[in-house]
């Protein structure tokens, strides 16, 4: 092979060289390339997107994109009911074993959530074996309210969500939860049912005062525990402009007890019981011993049969607990103490209430048993 035949052979080998070295660096940026996507694919995967929102109480808090909220730890019977009413199937669980009548209408799927308890019974074990995404808390808002929540999230190690539950901020409350939730459309419609009944109730604003109604809203096994003027627990009585006739001191709690005595003095137009929960007594249980009371024969209320237990499934429609379960206390209180002033069916109200807010539709048997408190 002469020389100039040499040198070519060598450019070529060269050339050669080059381009297999250039496609293998070519080779080894892509697949690089490549495994960075797809790492930051999956970190995003795993992280999730964040948003920061204000809760009711106004606090700044970073939760999770809606649709990547799966499950919600409900600190207390309200924000149980809120959950149940707004997005049932991210109920993490209840806060007590529900009973016969909670049954009757709460969906059997989710008669078996577990329980996590409430206030200082809170199962943190369970809760954080649970894995929630976040926790709501539902109550009134103040200083003591923002506390709880910040140091419950940094027992559960998750957001935790004030939510107002004033009974007339139950719009507001929907609409907010909806949109933390991603269930806007649904939690719309039970705004604006909320609202539909403040309208329809708002004449009853205009009764004049020496027109308008005295009641005494009774709880506990006696009915001699009530609510007073200002606590929180006696907002229905606000709404449908009734007199509170328990014009007392409230102090430190929402309930005060009272004498029989006491109740005689006051000779209230109407008394609605709620009779005890704990103790399984119905409404109307604690209403037949008050009219079958010798003892409160002289009442105003007994002599004219003005004495209503409040109905109770699948939640007290009063009190206790005091939420958006309340709702439809109002349309059957209005109807009960102003039945002049009261002009809708009120039996399609609740027909229509239990399939928008519990998913459920009630038959005739059902509707009547509600109304009686026999279910």
């Amino acid at each position: 092979m002469n020389k100039k035949h040499r040198h070519l052979l060598a450019l070529l080998l060269c050339f050669v060289m080059t381009v297999s070295l250039f496609a293998g660096y070519s080779e080894t940026k892509a697949a690089s390339e490549e495994t960075t996507q797809s790492e930051e694919q999956t970190e995003t995967q795993e992280t999730g997107e964040t948003r920061e929102i204000t809760d009711m109480a106004g606090r700044k808090v970073t939760v999770p994109a809606a649709e990547d909220i799966e499950s919600v730890f409900s600190t207390g019977p309200v924000a149980a009911i809120f959950m149940y009413m707004v997005a049932p199937d991210k109920l993490l669980g209840w806060n007590y074993e529900l009973n016969d009548v909670e049954k009757s209408i709460i969906l059997e799927k989710y008669h078996d959530l577990p329980n996590f308890g409430m206030g200082d019974a809170i199962n943190y074990e369970a809760v954080i074996a649970a894995n929630p995404t976040i926790a709501l808390n539902c109550g009134k808002i103040n200083d003591a309210m923002v506390s709880d929540c910040d140091t419950l999230s940094k027992s559960l190690g998750i957001p935790v969500i004030a939510v107002d539950n004033e009974l007339n901020n139950s719009a507001e409350a929907f609409r907010f939860m909806g949109e933390l939730l991603g269930v806007e459309d649904h939690a719309e419609e039970l705004a604006e049912y909320s609202e539909k009944i403040f309208t329809d109730i708002a004449s009853l604003a205009d009764i004049p005062e020496d027109e308008k109604v005295s009641v005494y809203f009774g709880n506990g096994e006696d009915s001699l525990e009530t609510a007073p003027r200002g606590s929180q627990h006696a907002q229905i009585l606000d709404a449908v402009n009734v007199t509170n006739v328990a014009d007392l001191e409230l102090g430190d709690g929402s309930r005060v007890q009272i004498s029989a005595e006491q109740l005689l003095a006051w000779n209230p137009d109407v008394i609605v019981v709620n009779g005890e929960p704990k103790a399984d007594k119905s409404g109307n249980s604690a209403a037949e011993d008050i009219l079958s009371n010798p003892d409160y024969a002289s009442l105003k209320a007994v002599q004219d049969n003005k004495v209503y237990g409040t109905p109770n499934a699948p939640f007290s429609w009063v009190d206790r607990p005091a939420g958006p379960n309340r709702l439809i206390g109002m349309r059957w209180l209005s109807a009960v103490v102003y039945p002049e002033y009261i002009k809708c069916d009120v039996n399609e109200e609740i027909r229509e209430f239990f399939n928008l807010f519990y998913h459920v539709d009630l038959s005739d048997e059902q509707l009547e048993n509600v109304l009686k408190g026999t279910l």
